[in-house]
């Protein structure tokens, strides 16, 4: 998710010529779609359980993060970004909600702080490390373009800069569709009350 707000940013004001309050405005349907999202899933959550709604949600994010492949240097923000951030947004809803109660899952009362301050703990260094990673590809992309094809100018460059960093982000988001497929074996059942009348 970090890196589709990054690259997003650097392409709405690079490439497509956003001011950075338009660029704002542009990343309205994703804020949206994950409140719709989160409202949803928190009422699905208790009756199928948390592994079906982070795998459909992980592999959502990953089709939205490839639909994200399409864009080019005058692409319509109705047909190649809005419809990838919708697929996004739901799709991290599915996955934010359940981590959130499944983290919680054989966790004493007492250690469920500990518990979830790991979760936040977890996801911001792990989005840190991602976006670094991404922003190495995504600097080699562009340099390599570039150099293999100058007459093609920046624009190109950068475009085929944003692709590359999609497409491994979205590399990452089946990596951990594969892993929650293998590993999480939490049922409703096993929910915490706590997050049961939560939702």
């Amino acid at each position: 998710m970090f890196a589709m707000f990054l690259f997003l940013t650097f392409y709405f004001q690079e490439t497509l010529g956003y001011t950075p309050l338009e660029s704002g405005f542009a990343f309205l349907p994703f804020s949206g779609g994950i409140i719709l999202g989160a409202g949803i899933v928190s009422q699905l959550l208790p009756r199928i359980g948390p592994r079906p709604l982070l795998v459909t949600g992980l592999a959502l994010g990953t089709v939205g993060m490839l639909w994200l492949t399409r864009i080019g240097e005058s692409s319509a923000f109705v047909t190649d970004v809005l419809p990838a951030e919708i697929a996004l947004s739901f799709g991290m809803a599915m996955v934010f909600v359940p981590a959130s109660s499944t983290a919680l899952v054989g966790v004493s009362s007492h250690d469920a702080g500990i518990a979830s301050a790991m979760l936040n703990t977890a996801q911001q260094v792990g989005g840190s490390l991602g976006l670094a990673l991404l922003n190495t590809f995504y600097a080699s992309a562009v340099t390599d373009r570039l150099a293999e094809d100058p007459a093609a100018g920046p624009g190109a460059a950068l475009i085929h800069g944003y692709h590359v960093a999609f497409v491994w982000a979205a590399g990452f988001l089946a990596l951990a569709l594969l892993v929650g497929a293998a590993l999480i074996s939490a049922r409703k059942d096993d929910l915490p009350v706590e997050a049961a009348m939560a939702v």
